[in-house]
């Protein structure tokens, strides 16, 4: 079992930078796979458009937590007013989420080829900042949904029977 997602299971982070960037469901390139989801929340083409590329300029210092930086921006934004995609909750952000993870991976092979290689592991997000929707706090425990773990194997597998086809 993989029960969190840093160190050397970093790749599965939606925090993770990606060295080939991934399309948001606007078009519009994002840095990480954390930026994508957060900017799908906005129908608002210049809104999603900076939450996308939200610390360009700061990359240098934010190296392995880009996506934090998009994902404060698109809660700021949610805090001030600004309109979130008609229909947004449940089973959308699922969804959305599931699309942008394949992303991920299809656009950028050795982070694919790493997800593919931990065979058929228990994939849990465990985290110790309370999210228990897409993850389970604390680390090591079942208290919580671990949304993204079961995107992230359901997507691995979805990937594995492409590849051998």
């Amino acid at each position: 079992m993989i029960e969190q997602f840093r160190g050397e299971h970093f790749f599965l982070s939606n925090m993770k930078p990606l060295k080939y960037t991934i399309l948001t469901n606007q078009n519009t390139y994002a840095l990480t796979s954390e930026h994508a989801y957060q900017a799908a929340k906005f129908t608002d083409t210049a809104t999603h458009q900076q939450v996308a590329h939200m610390t360009v300029q700061k990359r240098a210092l934010e190296e392995e937590y880009d996506g934090i930086a998009a994902k404060n921006f698109a809660h700021e934004l949610i805090e001030a007013g600004e309109p979130l995609r008609v229909g947004w909750g449940n089973p959308m952000k699922l969804a959305v989420m599931e699309e942008v993870v394949r992303r991920k991976f299809i656009a950028n092979p050795d982070l694919l080829d790493m997800l593919i290689a931990t065979g058929d592991e228990l994939l849990v997000e465990g985290n110790d900042w309370g999210d228990h929707f897409w993850g389970v706090d604390p680390i090591g425990s079942d208290n919580g949904e671990n949304h993204l773990g079961l995107i992230l194997m359901h997507v691995r597998e979805k990937l594995r029977k492409q590849l051998v086809a």
